[in-house]
């Protein structure tokens, strides 16, 4: 596999598109929570009493959660990332050449996962350290591991948004395809199926199952949480959801590429 892994690191290192994304993903992650941390400073300041409704979401422990939230809203960067380097594979005819030096196909869309998975780890580590800047910058908040268990479930959100994306990617083999069915499912449907079930249908709290919004709810906004997800499951039973869907996305894109032809 560190093979594998090595060669499929050579695909991307020299690849613009992959540097241009994770820069603006990286800048991206500081800028969202910057202007979070200013605005609720600034509301603060101007409004005392904002600060009953809105709390210290940037003050630990609770940074852990607000960071993972805030950063969650980005997590198409990366998706769209992963979406453009597997249809290059498709477009370029590079998975027809990696079968016949050897690779199974089995192996060829497993390095693509674990890579996705490294990739992850790598921007959970940035995650993390975000959150302990602003955690150690915000007035008055004092270095605390509670709340930890949150930088455990933004690693699971973006395996589980990536892999996601991926599984899209090898359905239908084009970029423009896949990024669509990625934005519109993730960004409109997935929630207008959430909405339609939890309060109109009565059904709480089954949407929150659903592919991309279980891991949501892992990572709820910091303030109100207990109203806007109200009968939300027990966090390790979101994780255990989110586990089964990543293995499922392999499962069903290693099933597709298996059987279909190259």
């Amino acid at each position: 596999m560190l093979h594998l892994l090595r060669i499929e690191w050579l695909k991307v290192k020299n690849y613009k598109a992959f540097w241009v994304f994770t820069i603006l993903y990286s800048f991206a992650i500081l800028g969202i929570n910057y202007t979070g941390f200013y605005v609720n400073e600034l509301a603060v300041q101007n409004m005392p009493a904002s600060q009953m409704l809105l709390g210290t979401p940037y003050a630990f422990p609770k940074v852990w959660q607000t960071v993972g939230f805030m950063s969650s809203w980005l997590l198409y960067f990366p998706g769209i990332l992963f979406i453009m380097l597997f249809t290059n594979e498709f477009n370029f005819k590079t998975h027809r050449q990696n079968i016949i030096d050897g690779w199974t196909r089995k192996e060829f869309v497993t390095v693509k996962f674990v890579f996705a998975i490294i990739f992850s780890a790598v921007a959970t580590i940035f995650n993390f350290l975000v959150a302990l800047l602003f955690g150690l910058i915000t007035t008055g908040s004092h270095f605390s591991f509670a709340g930890i268990e949150n930088v455990g479930y933004i690693f699971i959100q973006t395996v589980a948004y990536i892999t996601f994306a991926m599984f899209l990617a090898i359905l239908f083999r084009k970029s423009g395809a896949a990024i669509a069915v990625f934005f519109l499912y993730g960004l409109i449907f997935e929630w207008l199926i959430t909405v339609l079930i939890n309060f109109q249908m009565k059904l709480t709290p089954v949407g929150y199952f659903l592919p991309l919004q279980v891991t949501d709810v892992m990572l709820p906004i910091p303030f109100g949480d207990k109203v806007i997800y109200k009968g939300a499951p027990d966090p390790w039973i979101l994780v255990v959801v989110s586990l089964a869907y990543i293995g499922a996305y392999y499962f069903f894109a290693l099933k597709k590429f298996t059987k279909e032809d190259l």
